[in-house]
């Protein structure tokens, strides 16, 4: 057991034991923490990622690469999984890009759009790919990670934030559609997490941010992986449409 983080320390062995997770943005900073984690309480990774090889999955898991934004790709690694396992028992959507950040005025329109395919139509795309193999197997759960900025909204990141806000509103409805087929449909929403996605904001921009956190601190992601492991576990029975906050205390309310 670590010896680290509280969050680290507290790992729950076997709670994932042989179930199937599959992860998107699994090279990024909060993703690659996730799935450490999972394969720390038994999962069986299937980390997916832009960059990631094509490689053979295996008893324990494996890389395949993805492409988000392609529903084609979606298509070809749910194929992947499902031949080799015969289910998907979760799916974590970690992945994401910060967008264009300027006043709304100043915003290009092909900025625009690419941080909504990335964000927001990628999530559709995943859904709509995992959701009928969920439903048919007679459950499943799913975190989808949004932000923030989804439910605050950031100063001069307008299409990140309305991105993020689309994401929490997919997952609410989609959480409704399968309800009763205990599949459920969660969202969290992290503020400063210390990722490589904060060096694309400036040094200014980062002080903004970090001075709107209660607790004076960027989240660190074995904290976001710890929220992870257990709303995509069995034990998250009774939360759907749910969004979780990790802010470090900034959201306050709706």
């Amino acid at each position: 057991m670590s010896t680290g983080t509280a969050a680290e320390r507290y790992v729950s062995e076997g709670r994932h034991a042989g179930r199937i997770v599959l992860v998107t943005g699994a090279r990024g900073g909060l993703g690659s923490a996730a799935c450490a984690r999972l394969a720390a309480e038994g999962a069986v990774v299937v980390a997916t990622d832009l960059k990631a090889p094509d490689g053979a999955l295996t008893d324990t898991g494996g890389e395949l690469a993805l492409d988000v934004t392609d529903p084609d790709a979606w298509r070809t690694v749910v194929e992947a999984v499902t031949g080799r396992y015969g289910r998907i028992d979760a799916l974590l959507m970690s992945h994401g890009s910060q967008g264009p950040e300027c006043p709304i005025d100043e915003v290009p329109v092909d900025g625009w759009a690419r941080t909504m395919r990335i964000n927001l139509d990628s999530c559709f795309l995943g859904l709509r790919a995992v959701v009928p193999v969920m439903r048919e197997q007679g459950h499943g759960r799913v975190l989808v990670l949004s932000s923030i900025a989804g439910r605050d909204g950031n100063e001069a990141m307008a299409a990140y934030s309305v991105a993020k806000a689309g994401v929490i509103a997919l997952a609410k409805s989609a959480a409704k559609d399968v309800a009763r087929h205990d599949v459920m449909i969660n969202t969290v929403a992290p503020a400063m997490f210390q990722t490589p996605l904060t060096g694309d904001l400036s040094p200014e921009r980062n002080a903004m941010l970090l001075s709107k956190v209660p607790m004076g601190r960027i989240g660190q992601p074995p904290e976001f992986a710890a929220l992870a492991a257990w709303a995509l576990s069995p034990e998250c029975s009774y939360t759907t449409g749910h969004v979780f906050d990790l802010t470090g205390g900034r959201y306050t309310g709706d």
